[in-house]
């Protein structure tokens, strides 16, 4: 999910066509899973070195090739540290019920 600040970023044309090509170096594939020996298509292209305030307006950072590569969802989401076994969002939970809770840090 973009934050504030990158969020014109990330509807601009620049970045449309940075995602794109991107993608294409990279196949459509998963890079991290292709590492892994698994096939398996890519759906969003990650930055390496995350996006801040301070270097949302690079060119090297937000649309760089060296900077981007191409990810599966669940791969982008352990990359970040969404994906927590059993967890819906970090701090997220389903009990033995089903039932939505958060949990204790």
């Amino acid at each position: 999910m973009a934050k504030p600040f990158s969020d014109a970023f990330y509807h601009s044309k620049a970045w449309g066509r940075a995602r794109e090509d991107a993608l294409k170096r990279d196949s459509y594939l998963c890079q991290r899973c292709l590492a892994g020996g698994e096939i398996t298509p890519a759906t969003m292209v990650h930055h390496i070195e995350e996006l801040t305030p301070a270097n949302i307006d690079n060119p090297d950072i937000t649309c760089g090739l060296d900077n981007l590569v191409s990810l599966c969802d669940l791969c982008h989401k352990k990359t970040h540290g969404w994906a927590r076994a059993g967890a819906t969002r970090q701090g997220l939970a389903f009990d033995a019920d089903g039932n939505l809770i958060c949990l204790a840090e």
